[in-house]
Order: structure tokens, then C-alpha cells, then sequence
């Protein structure tokens, strides 16, 4: 579909292009004509000449506002061809897409160690969105633990949205146009959030009686009532000019609070336009539509409204607007008394809509990652249940992806062992991340899985902090602490790998045990990996709540050999001495 759609969008685009060179010489030839009947006029002295120059400057207009609109769909078609010749680039294997590496966060309890964020995680896997707002909604969306029927309510939008090509990908080269970034974002909520200066009375005041006086003069000029009201003209003219020249510091003081807001607004205002007129199904899609009205007023009403405004704001800097409207009316002063009216109106709403945009956004992201993964099932949610049958890393290449099956669900704590390079930490990860997936309410990598949403540790990747002075293995027992503390409160899923890595030997195997006990007192579920093979003994004292489970790996012909397949039991292979030895290390 992908290549269908990029092979009509090259089509669309030669068409466009042809239009694009007829308006192109077309305006040429309005100009040079504007000129010499211009020409004409001035040296032949015939009027006619200048009809015909006037004529031509409409004709030209004309041309001039078609080719802004054939441009502009220029930039949507090639937008839209962009977005599948990224789609087929992507299923070839380049990933290119933003990875997000901005929300790492080695403080989040699972975010950094699932490497959820950067380059080639699951961020940049899934991310499809084209504004910060819906950037920062995807962020969320992966780092967030709902309820239960949070997760149901957005695999039904997902499930829906997956199965509207068109929609998403109409919504996000829309999206990829406004481009908007964090500084932009915030400029509009910022300006939402301050409250504007309004004109003194007195402006108002002489704003009505000037123009009004100005058009009495015109008009007493116009039919020679008395020669005093030619200059008088003049002088409500002139004073017009004055009035809005000094009320302009406060126009531009507006305006500079946002900057390039009104592009932004533009674009806003169609994605919004977009989503309300279409039909969904979805309960939860339908919640967010219902949410895009205020005042009897749509979204895309309001928000194309305030655009308005702050594009007529903009013209103040325009020599010609501004003395040919100001000087006539105060164009500028009422303009932004409009504006102060939809910022009355509407302050609160502006940015309840613009979430909703970054919603939308991150929903269609995850729904192009469903319609990229049709095999992907969606988990049922059922309480205290946690089992995935044929479970894969969804980020290793379909060709290298080995599928295991796990379940939490009797036996809530599994102790995992295996040698060097066995598949554990990439297991770990596996179950990790499709947790998240189901929690963001995408589908995973499985034949079928059961979840609920329990809140998700995960000590895997600690760093340490020349900054706070902290070794490894303090940052380790900070992370162990706070996972403890946590499950005192609540029950939780932890994945902990080899954890207390800078202990000897006996320290490090009485430290995992006595984790491990707490943990299990503490009624967690999840599942740790180590090498100590003393640790697996733990689980005699707990058989009906506690198991171990282990990679193993083969030397055949002198090779290594892993079938990354998980067994029960404890691991009974070790790989290190031999890999040093076929190096030549010992």
C-alpha cells in the first residue's frame, strides 16, 4: 500500500508541477504587461491604458493567490510521499525516525533501563508524530501505567485508527507542516496563560469618533461643502495614524509573545478540522471529539479564529496596511480588541485542544505500528494475570527473533540463569517492553498474552555519578531501595538483572537471596537474572510461588551454540573460561 500510495502522490506532483510552470509564466507575462500599458497611460496620456494596467494588477492577484494555493498542496503531496517512501525505508530496516533520546531519564523507574528511548528503541520504532506536542504524548504514552480501562478504551482507538490509512496518514503530514517545536508550544501556552494589556478607554473612544469624523470630512470634501473639510481630512487621517502608532507598542508587545504563533495556529486549526469531521467508533476517540467545542463553537472555529487574528496582527508591520487602514478606520486597534475578546472567551480551551492534538498524534503512532505488525495481538486485561505465549523482541529483524513463553500467573517470581550471552537480559527486555506496548494500548509481539497494568521496576542499566560522587553499586542499592519501598505500597512487576555486580562472591549471593526474599514477602512479581547458580536454591522454600527458569548453550565442534529457547530449571552450561581460552586470553 505503501508504494501505491507514494507512486499517486508522484503523479499528483507532476500535475501540480505542470500548473506550478503555467502560473509561474503567466505571472511574468501579468507583470510585463502591468508594465507597458502602465507605459502607455504615461506617454500617451489615455486612460484607457491604465483600465487595462488595473485589469492586468487583479488578473495578477488572482494568479499570484492560485499559485500560493498549488503550492501549498505542492508541500502537502510531497509531504504525504515522504511519509511512504519513510514507511517502505523503515520496513527495509533504516530507521530513521526521531528516537526521542531527549526523554532519557536514568531517574524513571523502567524508561532508561529498557532503553525505551534513543537509538533503535521502541520510541523511534513506533514515533510517527510531526509536532512536539504529540512527541511529548507518545513519551507519555510509553512511560505511563494506566488502569484497566484505560488500556481497553485505547486499543479500541488504536484497533480503529489502525485500519484508517488514509485518516493517519492525512493527520500526519499535516502534522509534519506545522512541525512545530517545544519553544513554539510553550509560546502559545505561555501567551494562553498571560493576561494581555487592554486599551485605555479614551483609545476606544476616539477610536470610534475619528473615523467617524474622518468620513464626515471625505464626504463634505467629496461634494464641496466647504474647502475646510479637505484639510480636515487630512488632519482625522494623520491622527488616526498617530493614535495607532502609539497604542502599537502594545500590538507588538502581543505579538512577540508568540512568535510564529500564527503559522502554528493554521496548521493546528486543520489537524483539528480534520479529526472532527471524522467518524469514529471508538468510545475513546468519540471522548475526544466531544472535547473539541466550546461556547456552541468548533475547535477548528476557535482556533482558526485566533489564527486570523494574529496573522491580521502581523500585517502591522506592512508600511502599506498600515497607513492605508490604520490611517482610514485603526484597523490594527480593533483587531487586537478582537483578540482580547477570544483570549475572554476561549483562554482556557486553547491548550485542552492542542493536548488533544498531541493525543491524536501519539495514537496514530501507535496505530501505524499495528498496521506495520498485522501478526501482533492485543493483550486481553484481566486482573492479577500476567502470561505471554510466544513472545518477541519486537525491535530484532523477524529473521534473528526467537519466541519464548512465559506466565506469571501461578508462579509470580521467576529466578532466570544462563551463561554469557545466553538470551537473558535480551528476555528480560523482551517481556519489558511488550508490557509497555500493551500498557500504551498497542498490540505485541505474541500469539496471544494476558496483562494487567501493575506498576513496572526495572534495574538493568544503572550509571554512575561523578557529579554526586556515587559508585555503580551505590546507584544500584538506591534503585533496589526504591523498588522495595514501592512494593510496600503496592503491588508491582520487577525485571532485575544481575543485580549487586560490584560485591564478592559470597556478599553478592547473600544480598541477591536476602532481594530476593524481601520481594517475595512483599508478594512482587517479575523476575531476576544471575549467574549464581547458589541463588536458584531459593526457590525450594517457595515452590508454589517461585520457579526457576534458564538459556542454555551447546559447544559443538568446538563452537558455541545457543538456541536462546527457555527451559525449566537452572542453567548447567558455563561459556566464559571457554570463550577466553578460544581467545587466547588464558
Amino acid at each position: 500500500m505503501y508504494t501505491t500510495i507514494s507512486q499517486q502522490q508522484t503523479e499528483i506532483l507532476k500535475k501540480l508541477s505542470k500548473k506550478n510552470n503555467i502560473l509561474s509564466y503567466s505571472r511574468i507575462v501579468l507583470l510585463l504587461g502591468t508594465i507597458y500599458f502602465l507605459y502607455l497611460m504615461m506617454y500617451q496620456k489615455n486612460h484607457l491604458y491604465g483600465f487595462v494596467s488595473l485589469a492586468f494588477i487583479i488578473v495578477f492577484i488572482i494568479v499570484v493567490n492560485i499559485y500560493l494555493k498549488v503550492q501549498s498542496k505542492v508541500a502537502y503531496h510531497k509531504t504525504l510521499k515522504q511519509i511512504n517512501t519513510d514507511e517502505i525505508s523503515f520496513l527495509e530496516g533504516n530507521h530513521q525516525f526521531n528516537n526521542g533520546v531527549e526523554y532519557q531519564n536514568p531517574q524513571h523507574a523502567f524508561s532508561y533501563d529498557l532503553d525505551l528511548f534513543g537509538s533503535n528503541s521502541i520510541f523511534q520504532f513506533t514515533n510517527r508524530t510531526g509536532t512536539f506536542l504529540g512527541k511529548d504524548a507518545l513519551a507519555k504514552s510509553l512511560q505511563e501505567i494506566p488502569t484497566e480501562a484505560s488500556i481497553l478504551k485505547k486499543q479500541e482507538a488504536v484497533k480503529e485508527l489502525s485500519e484508517k490509512l488514509n485518516f493517519r496518514q492525512h493527520f500526519q503530514t499535516l502534522s509534519l507542516l506545522a512541525g512545530t517545536t517545544e519553544k513554539e508550544d510553550l509560546a502559545i501556552k505561555k501567551w494562553t496563560e498571560t493576561i494581555s494589556e487592554k486599551p485605555k478607554a479614551f483609545m476606544q473612544f476616539f477610536a470610534i469618533l475619528i473615523p467617524v469624523l474622518l468620513l464626515i470630512s471625505i464626504v463634505g470634501s467629496k461634494f464641496d461643502w466647504h474647502p475646510v473639510f479637505a484639510k480636515l481630512a487630512v488632519f482625522f487621517f494623520t491622527m488616526n495614524l498617530l493614535l495607532i502608532g502609539y497604542f502599537s507598542q502594545h500590538i507588538l508587545k502581543e505579538i512577540g509573545k508568540s512568535d510564529r504563533i500564527a503559522n502554528s495556529l493554521q496548521q493546528y486549526s486543520k489537524m483539528l478540522h480534520a479529526f472532527e469531521t471524522e467518524k469514529f467508533q471508538s468510545v475513546y476517540l468519540n471522548d475526544l471529539q466531544s472535547k473539541l467545542q466550546s461556547n456552541q463553537k468548533t475547535a477548528f472555529q476557535i482556533v482558526t479564529n485566533l489564527a486570523n487574528c494574529f496573522e491580521k496582527l502581523n500585517t502591522i508591520a506592512n508600511l502599506f496596511v498600515f497607513i492605508a487602514l490604520n490611517g482610514t478606520f485603526q484597523y490594527h486597534f480593533w483587531v487586537y480588541k478582537k483578540l482580547l475578546k477570544w483570549k475572554e472567551n476561549h483562554q482556557q480551551d486553547l491548550w485542552q485542544f492542542m493536548e488533544i492534538i498531541g493525543e491524536i498524534e501519539a495514537l496514530n503512532s501507535l496505530a501505524n505500528f499495528a498496521y506495520n505488525n498485522p501478526e501482533y495481538q492485543y493483550p486481553t486485561i484481566a486482573s492479577n494475570q500476567i502470561t505471554m505465549e510466544d513472545l518477541g523482541h519486537p525491535l530484532i529483524s523477524k529473521d534473528k527473533r526467537m519466541r519464548n513463553t512465559i506466565d506469571f500467573s501461578q508462579k509470580r517470581f521467576v529466578i532466570l540463569t544462563g551463561s554469557n550471552m545466553s538470551g537473558k537480559s535480551t528476555f528480560l527486555r523482551t517481556v519489558g517492553i511488550n508490557l509497555v506496548l500493551s500498557y500504551a494500548g498497542a498490540p505485541i509481539d505474541a500469539k496471544q498474552a494476558v496483562v494487567y497494568p501493575l506498576p513496572l521496576w526495572v534495574s538493568m542499566r544503572l550509571t554512575d555519578s561523578l557529579s554526586d560522587s556515587e559508585s555503580f553499586f551505590f546507584a544500584e542499592v538506591k534503585r533496589l531501595k526504591q523498588i522495595v519501598t514501592e512494593a510496600e505500597k503496592q503491588p508491582i512487576f520487577v525485571l532485575l538483572d544481575e543485580i549487586l555486580k560490584g560485591t564478592n562472591s559470597d556478599d553478592k549471593k547473600t544480598g541477591t537471596v536476602g532481594v530476593i526474599e524481601k520481594l517475595h514477602n512483599l508478594k512482587v512479581t517479575g523476575m531476576i537474572a544471575t549467574h549464581d547458580l547458589e541463588v536458584c536454591k531459593t526457590t525450594e522454600h517457595h515452590l508454589e510461588t517461585m520457579e526457576n527458569k534458564c538459556f542454555e548453550v551447546e559447544i559443538i565442534n568446538n563452537e558455541l551454540h545457543f538456541d536462546y529457547r527457555l527451559k525449566n530449571g537452572i542453567c548447567q552450561n558455563k561459556n566464559a573460561t571457554f570463550i577466553m581460552k578460544k581467545m587466547e586470553i588464558i
